[in-house]
């Protein structure tokens, strides 16, 4: 299994016991680990036993801090030098409430000479069973990219998780599958959807256009939806558990599937 991900992050993580604004607020000591999209994936599947290579976009002393931190992890990280330090995520547990408090950072520039790069390290990976590009896109990546690396692993299963724009562009490629949750379908459609059944029939109606061979709808706690064109809806349940942390949940979802 290959991941890419073009957009990785160290996930630094505390806790304090309230969020208050205008206070200082003392922290716990930090955690960092490993992050993005991608390289959320590749932890997950090497954890389950299978063969794993991540492709990172990395860059500056956070990319060199991050790639030390994968292999602490075991994980193998096959980098794709950039010029632009790579970001940095933080995550704050309010003790008193167990709510957790997300902030994401955009991430560098990459031009197109970075996605060029990528389709190279990737053709380099060959045999593969699976790819998967997972994650947000850097800012100002051009048009087509997720295209042009989807048409350049004719021939290898291409799992696609991403949001926004992007994921717009992912249900044109001939991935074989894509994963959006129900919040970003919602995004897709325009509209907003409620119940499980609206989730369903939202993303009937993309299968029925889109080029990618199915959509894998993922509802939180609900569990997710398979659907396919012109094929009856399989519903998933997931298993009832205490809740530690939110981040990664899409991605070890991905990372399951994969092995699976």
């Amino acid at each position: 299994i290959v991941t890419v991900t073009l957009n990785p992050a160290i996930d630094l993580s505390t806790t304090v016991d309230v969020v208050t604004p205008d206070h200082k607020l003392r922290c716990e000591p930090a955690v960092s680990e490993p992050g993005g999209g991608g390289i959320n994936v590749a932890r997950v599947a090497a954890r389950l036993g299978a063969e794993v290579r991540a492709l990172a976009a990395l860059g500056g002393s956070t990319g060199d801090q991050l790639a030390s931190l994968a292999e602490a992890h075991g994980l193998p990280i096959i980098p794709i030098k950039i010029e632009d330090d790579t970001r940095q995520s933080f995550t704050v547990l309010e003790r008193s409430t167990q709510r957790q408090y997300r902030f994401v950072l955009p991430g560098p520039d990459l031009g197109p000479e970075t996605a060029a790069a990528v389709t190279a390290a990737l053709e380099g990976q060959r045999p593969m069973r699976c790819a998967i590009l997972s994650g947000s896109l850097p800012p100002n990546l051009p048009p087509g990219t997720l295209t042009s690396f989807v048409d350049s692993l004719a021939g290898i299963d291409v799992i696609i998780d991403t949001s926004g724009p992007a994921l717009k562009e992912a249900l044109t490629t001939n991935a074989m599958l894509v994963k959006p949750s129900a919040r970003e379908l919602s995004d897709v459609v325009g509209r907003v959807l409620t119940t499980e059944v609206d989730v369903g029939r939202a993303a009937e109606e993309i299968a029925a256009t889109a080029n990618v061979g199915a959509l894998l709808v993922s509802i939180g706690a609900g569990g997710a939806l398979l659907v396919r064109r012109s094929e009856p809806v399989i519903r998933f349940r997931a298993p009832t558990v205490q809740v530690q942390s939110t981040v990664g949940a899409g991605d070890s979802m991905i990372g399951g599937l994969a092995v699976g």
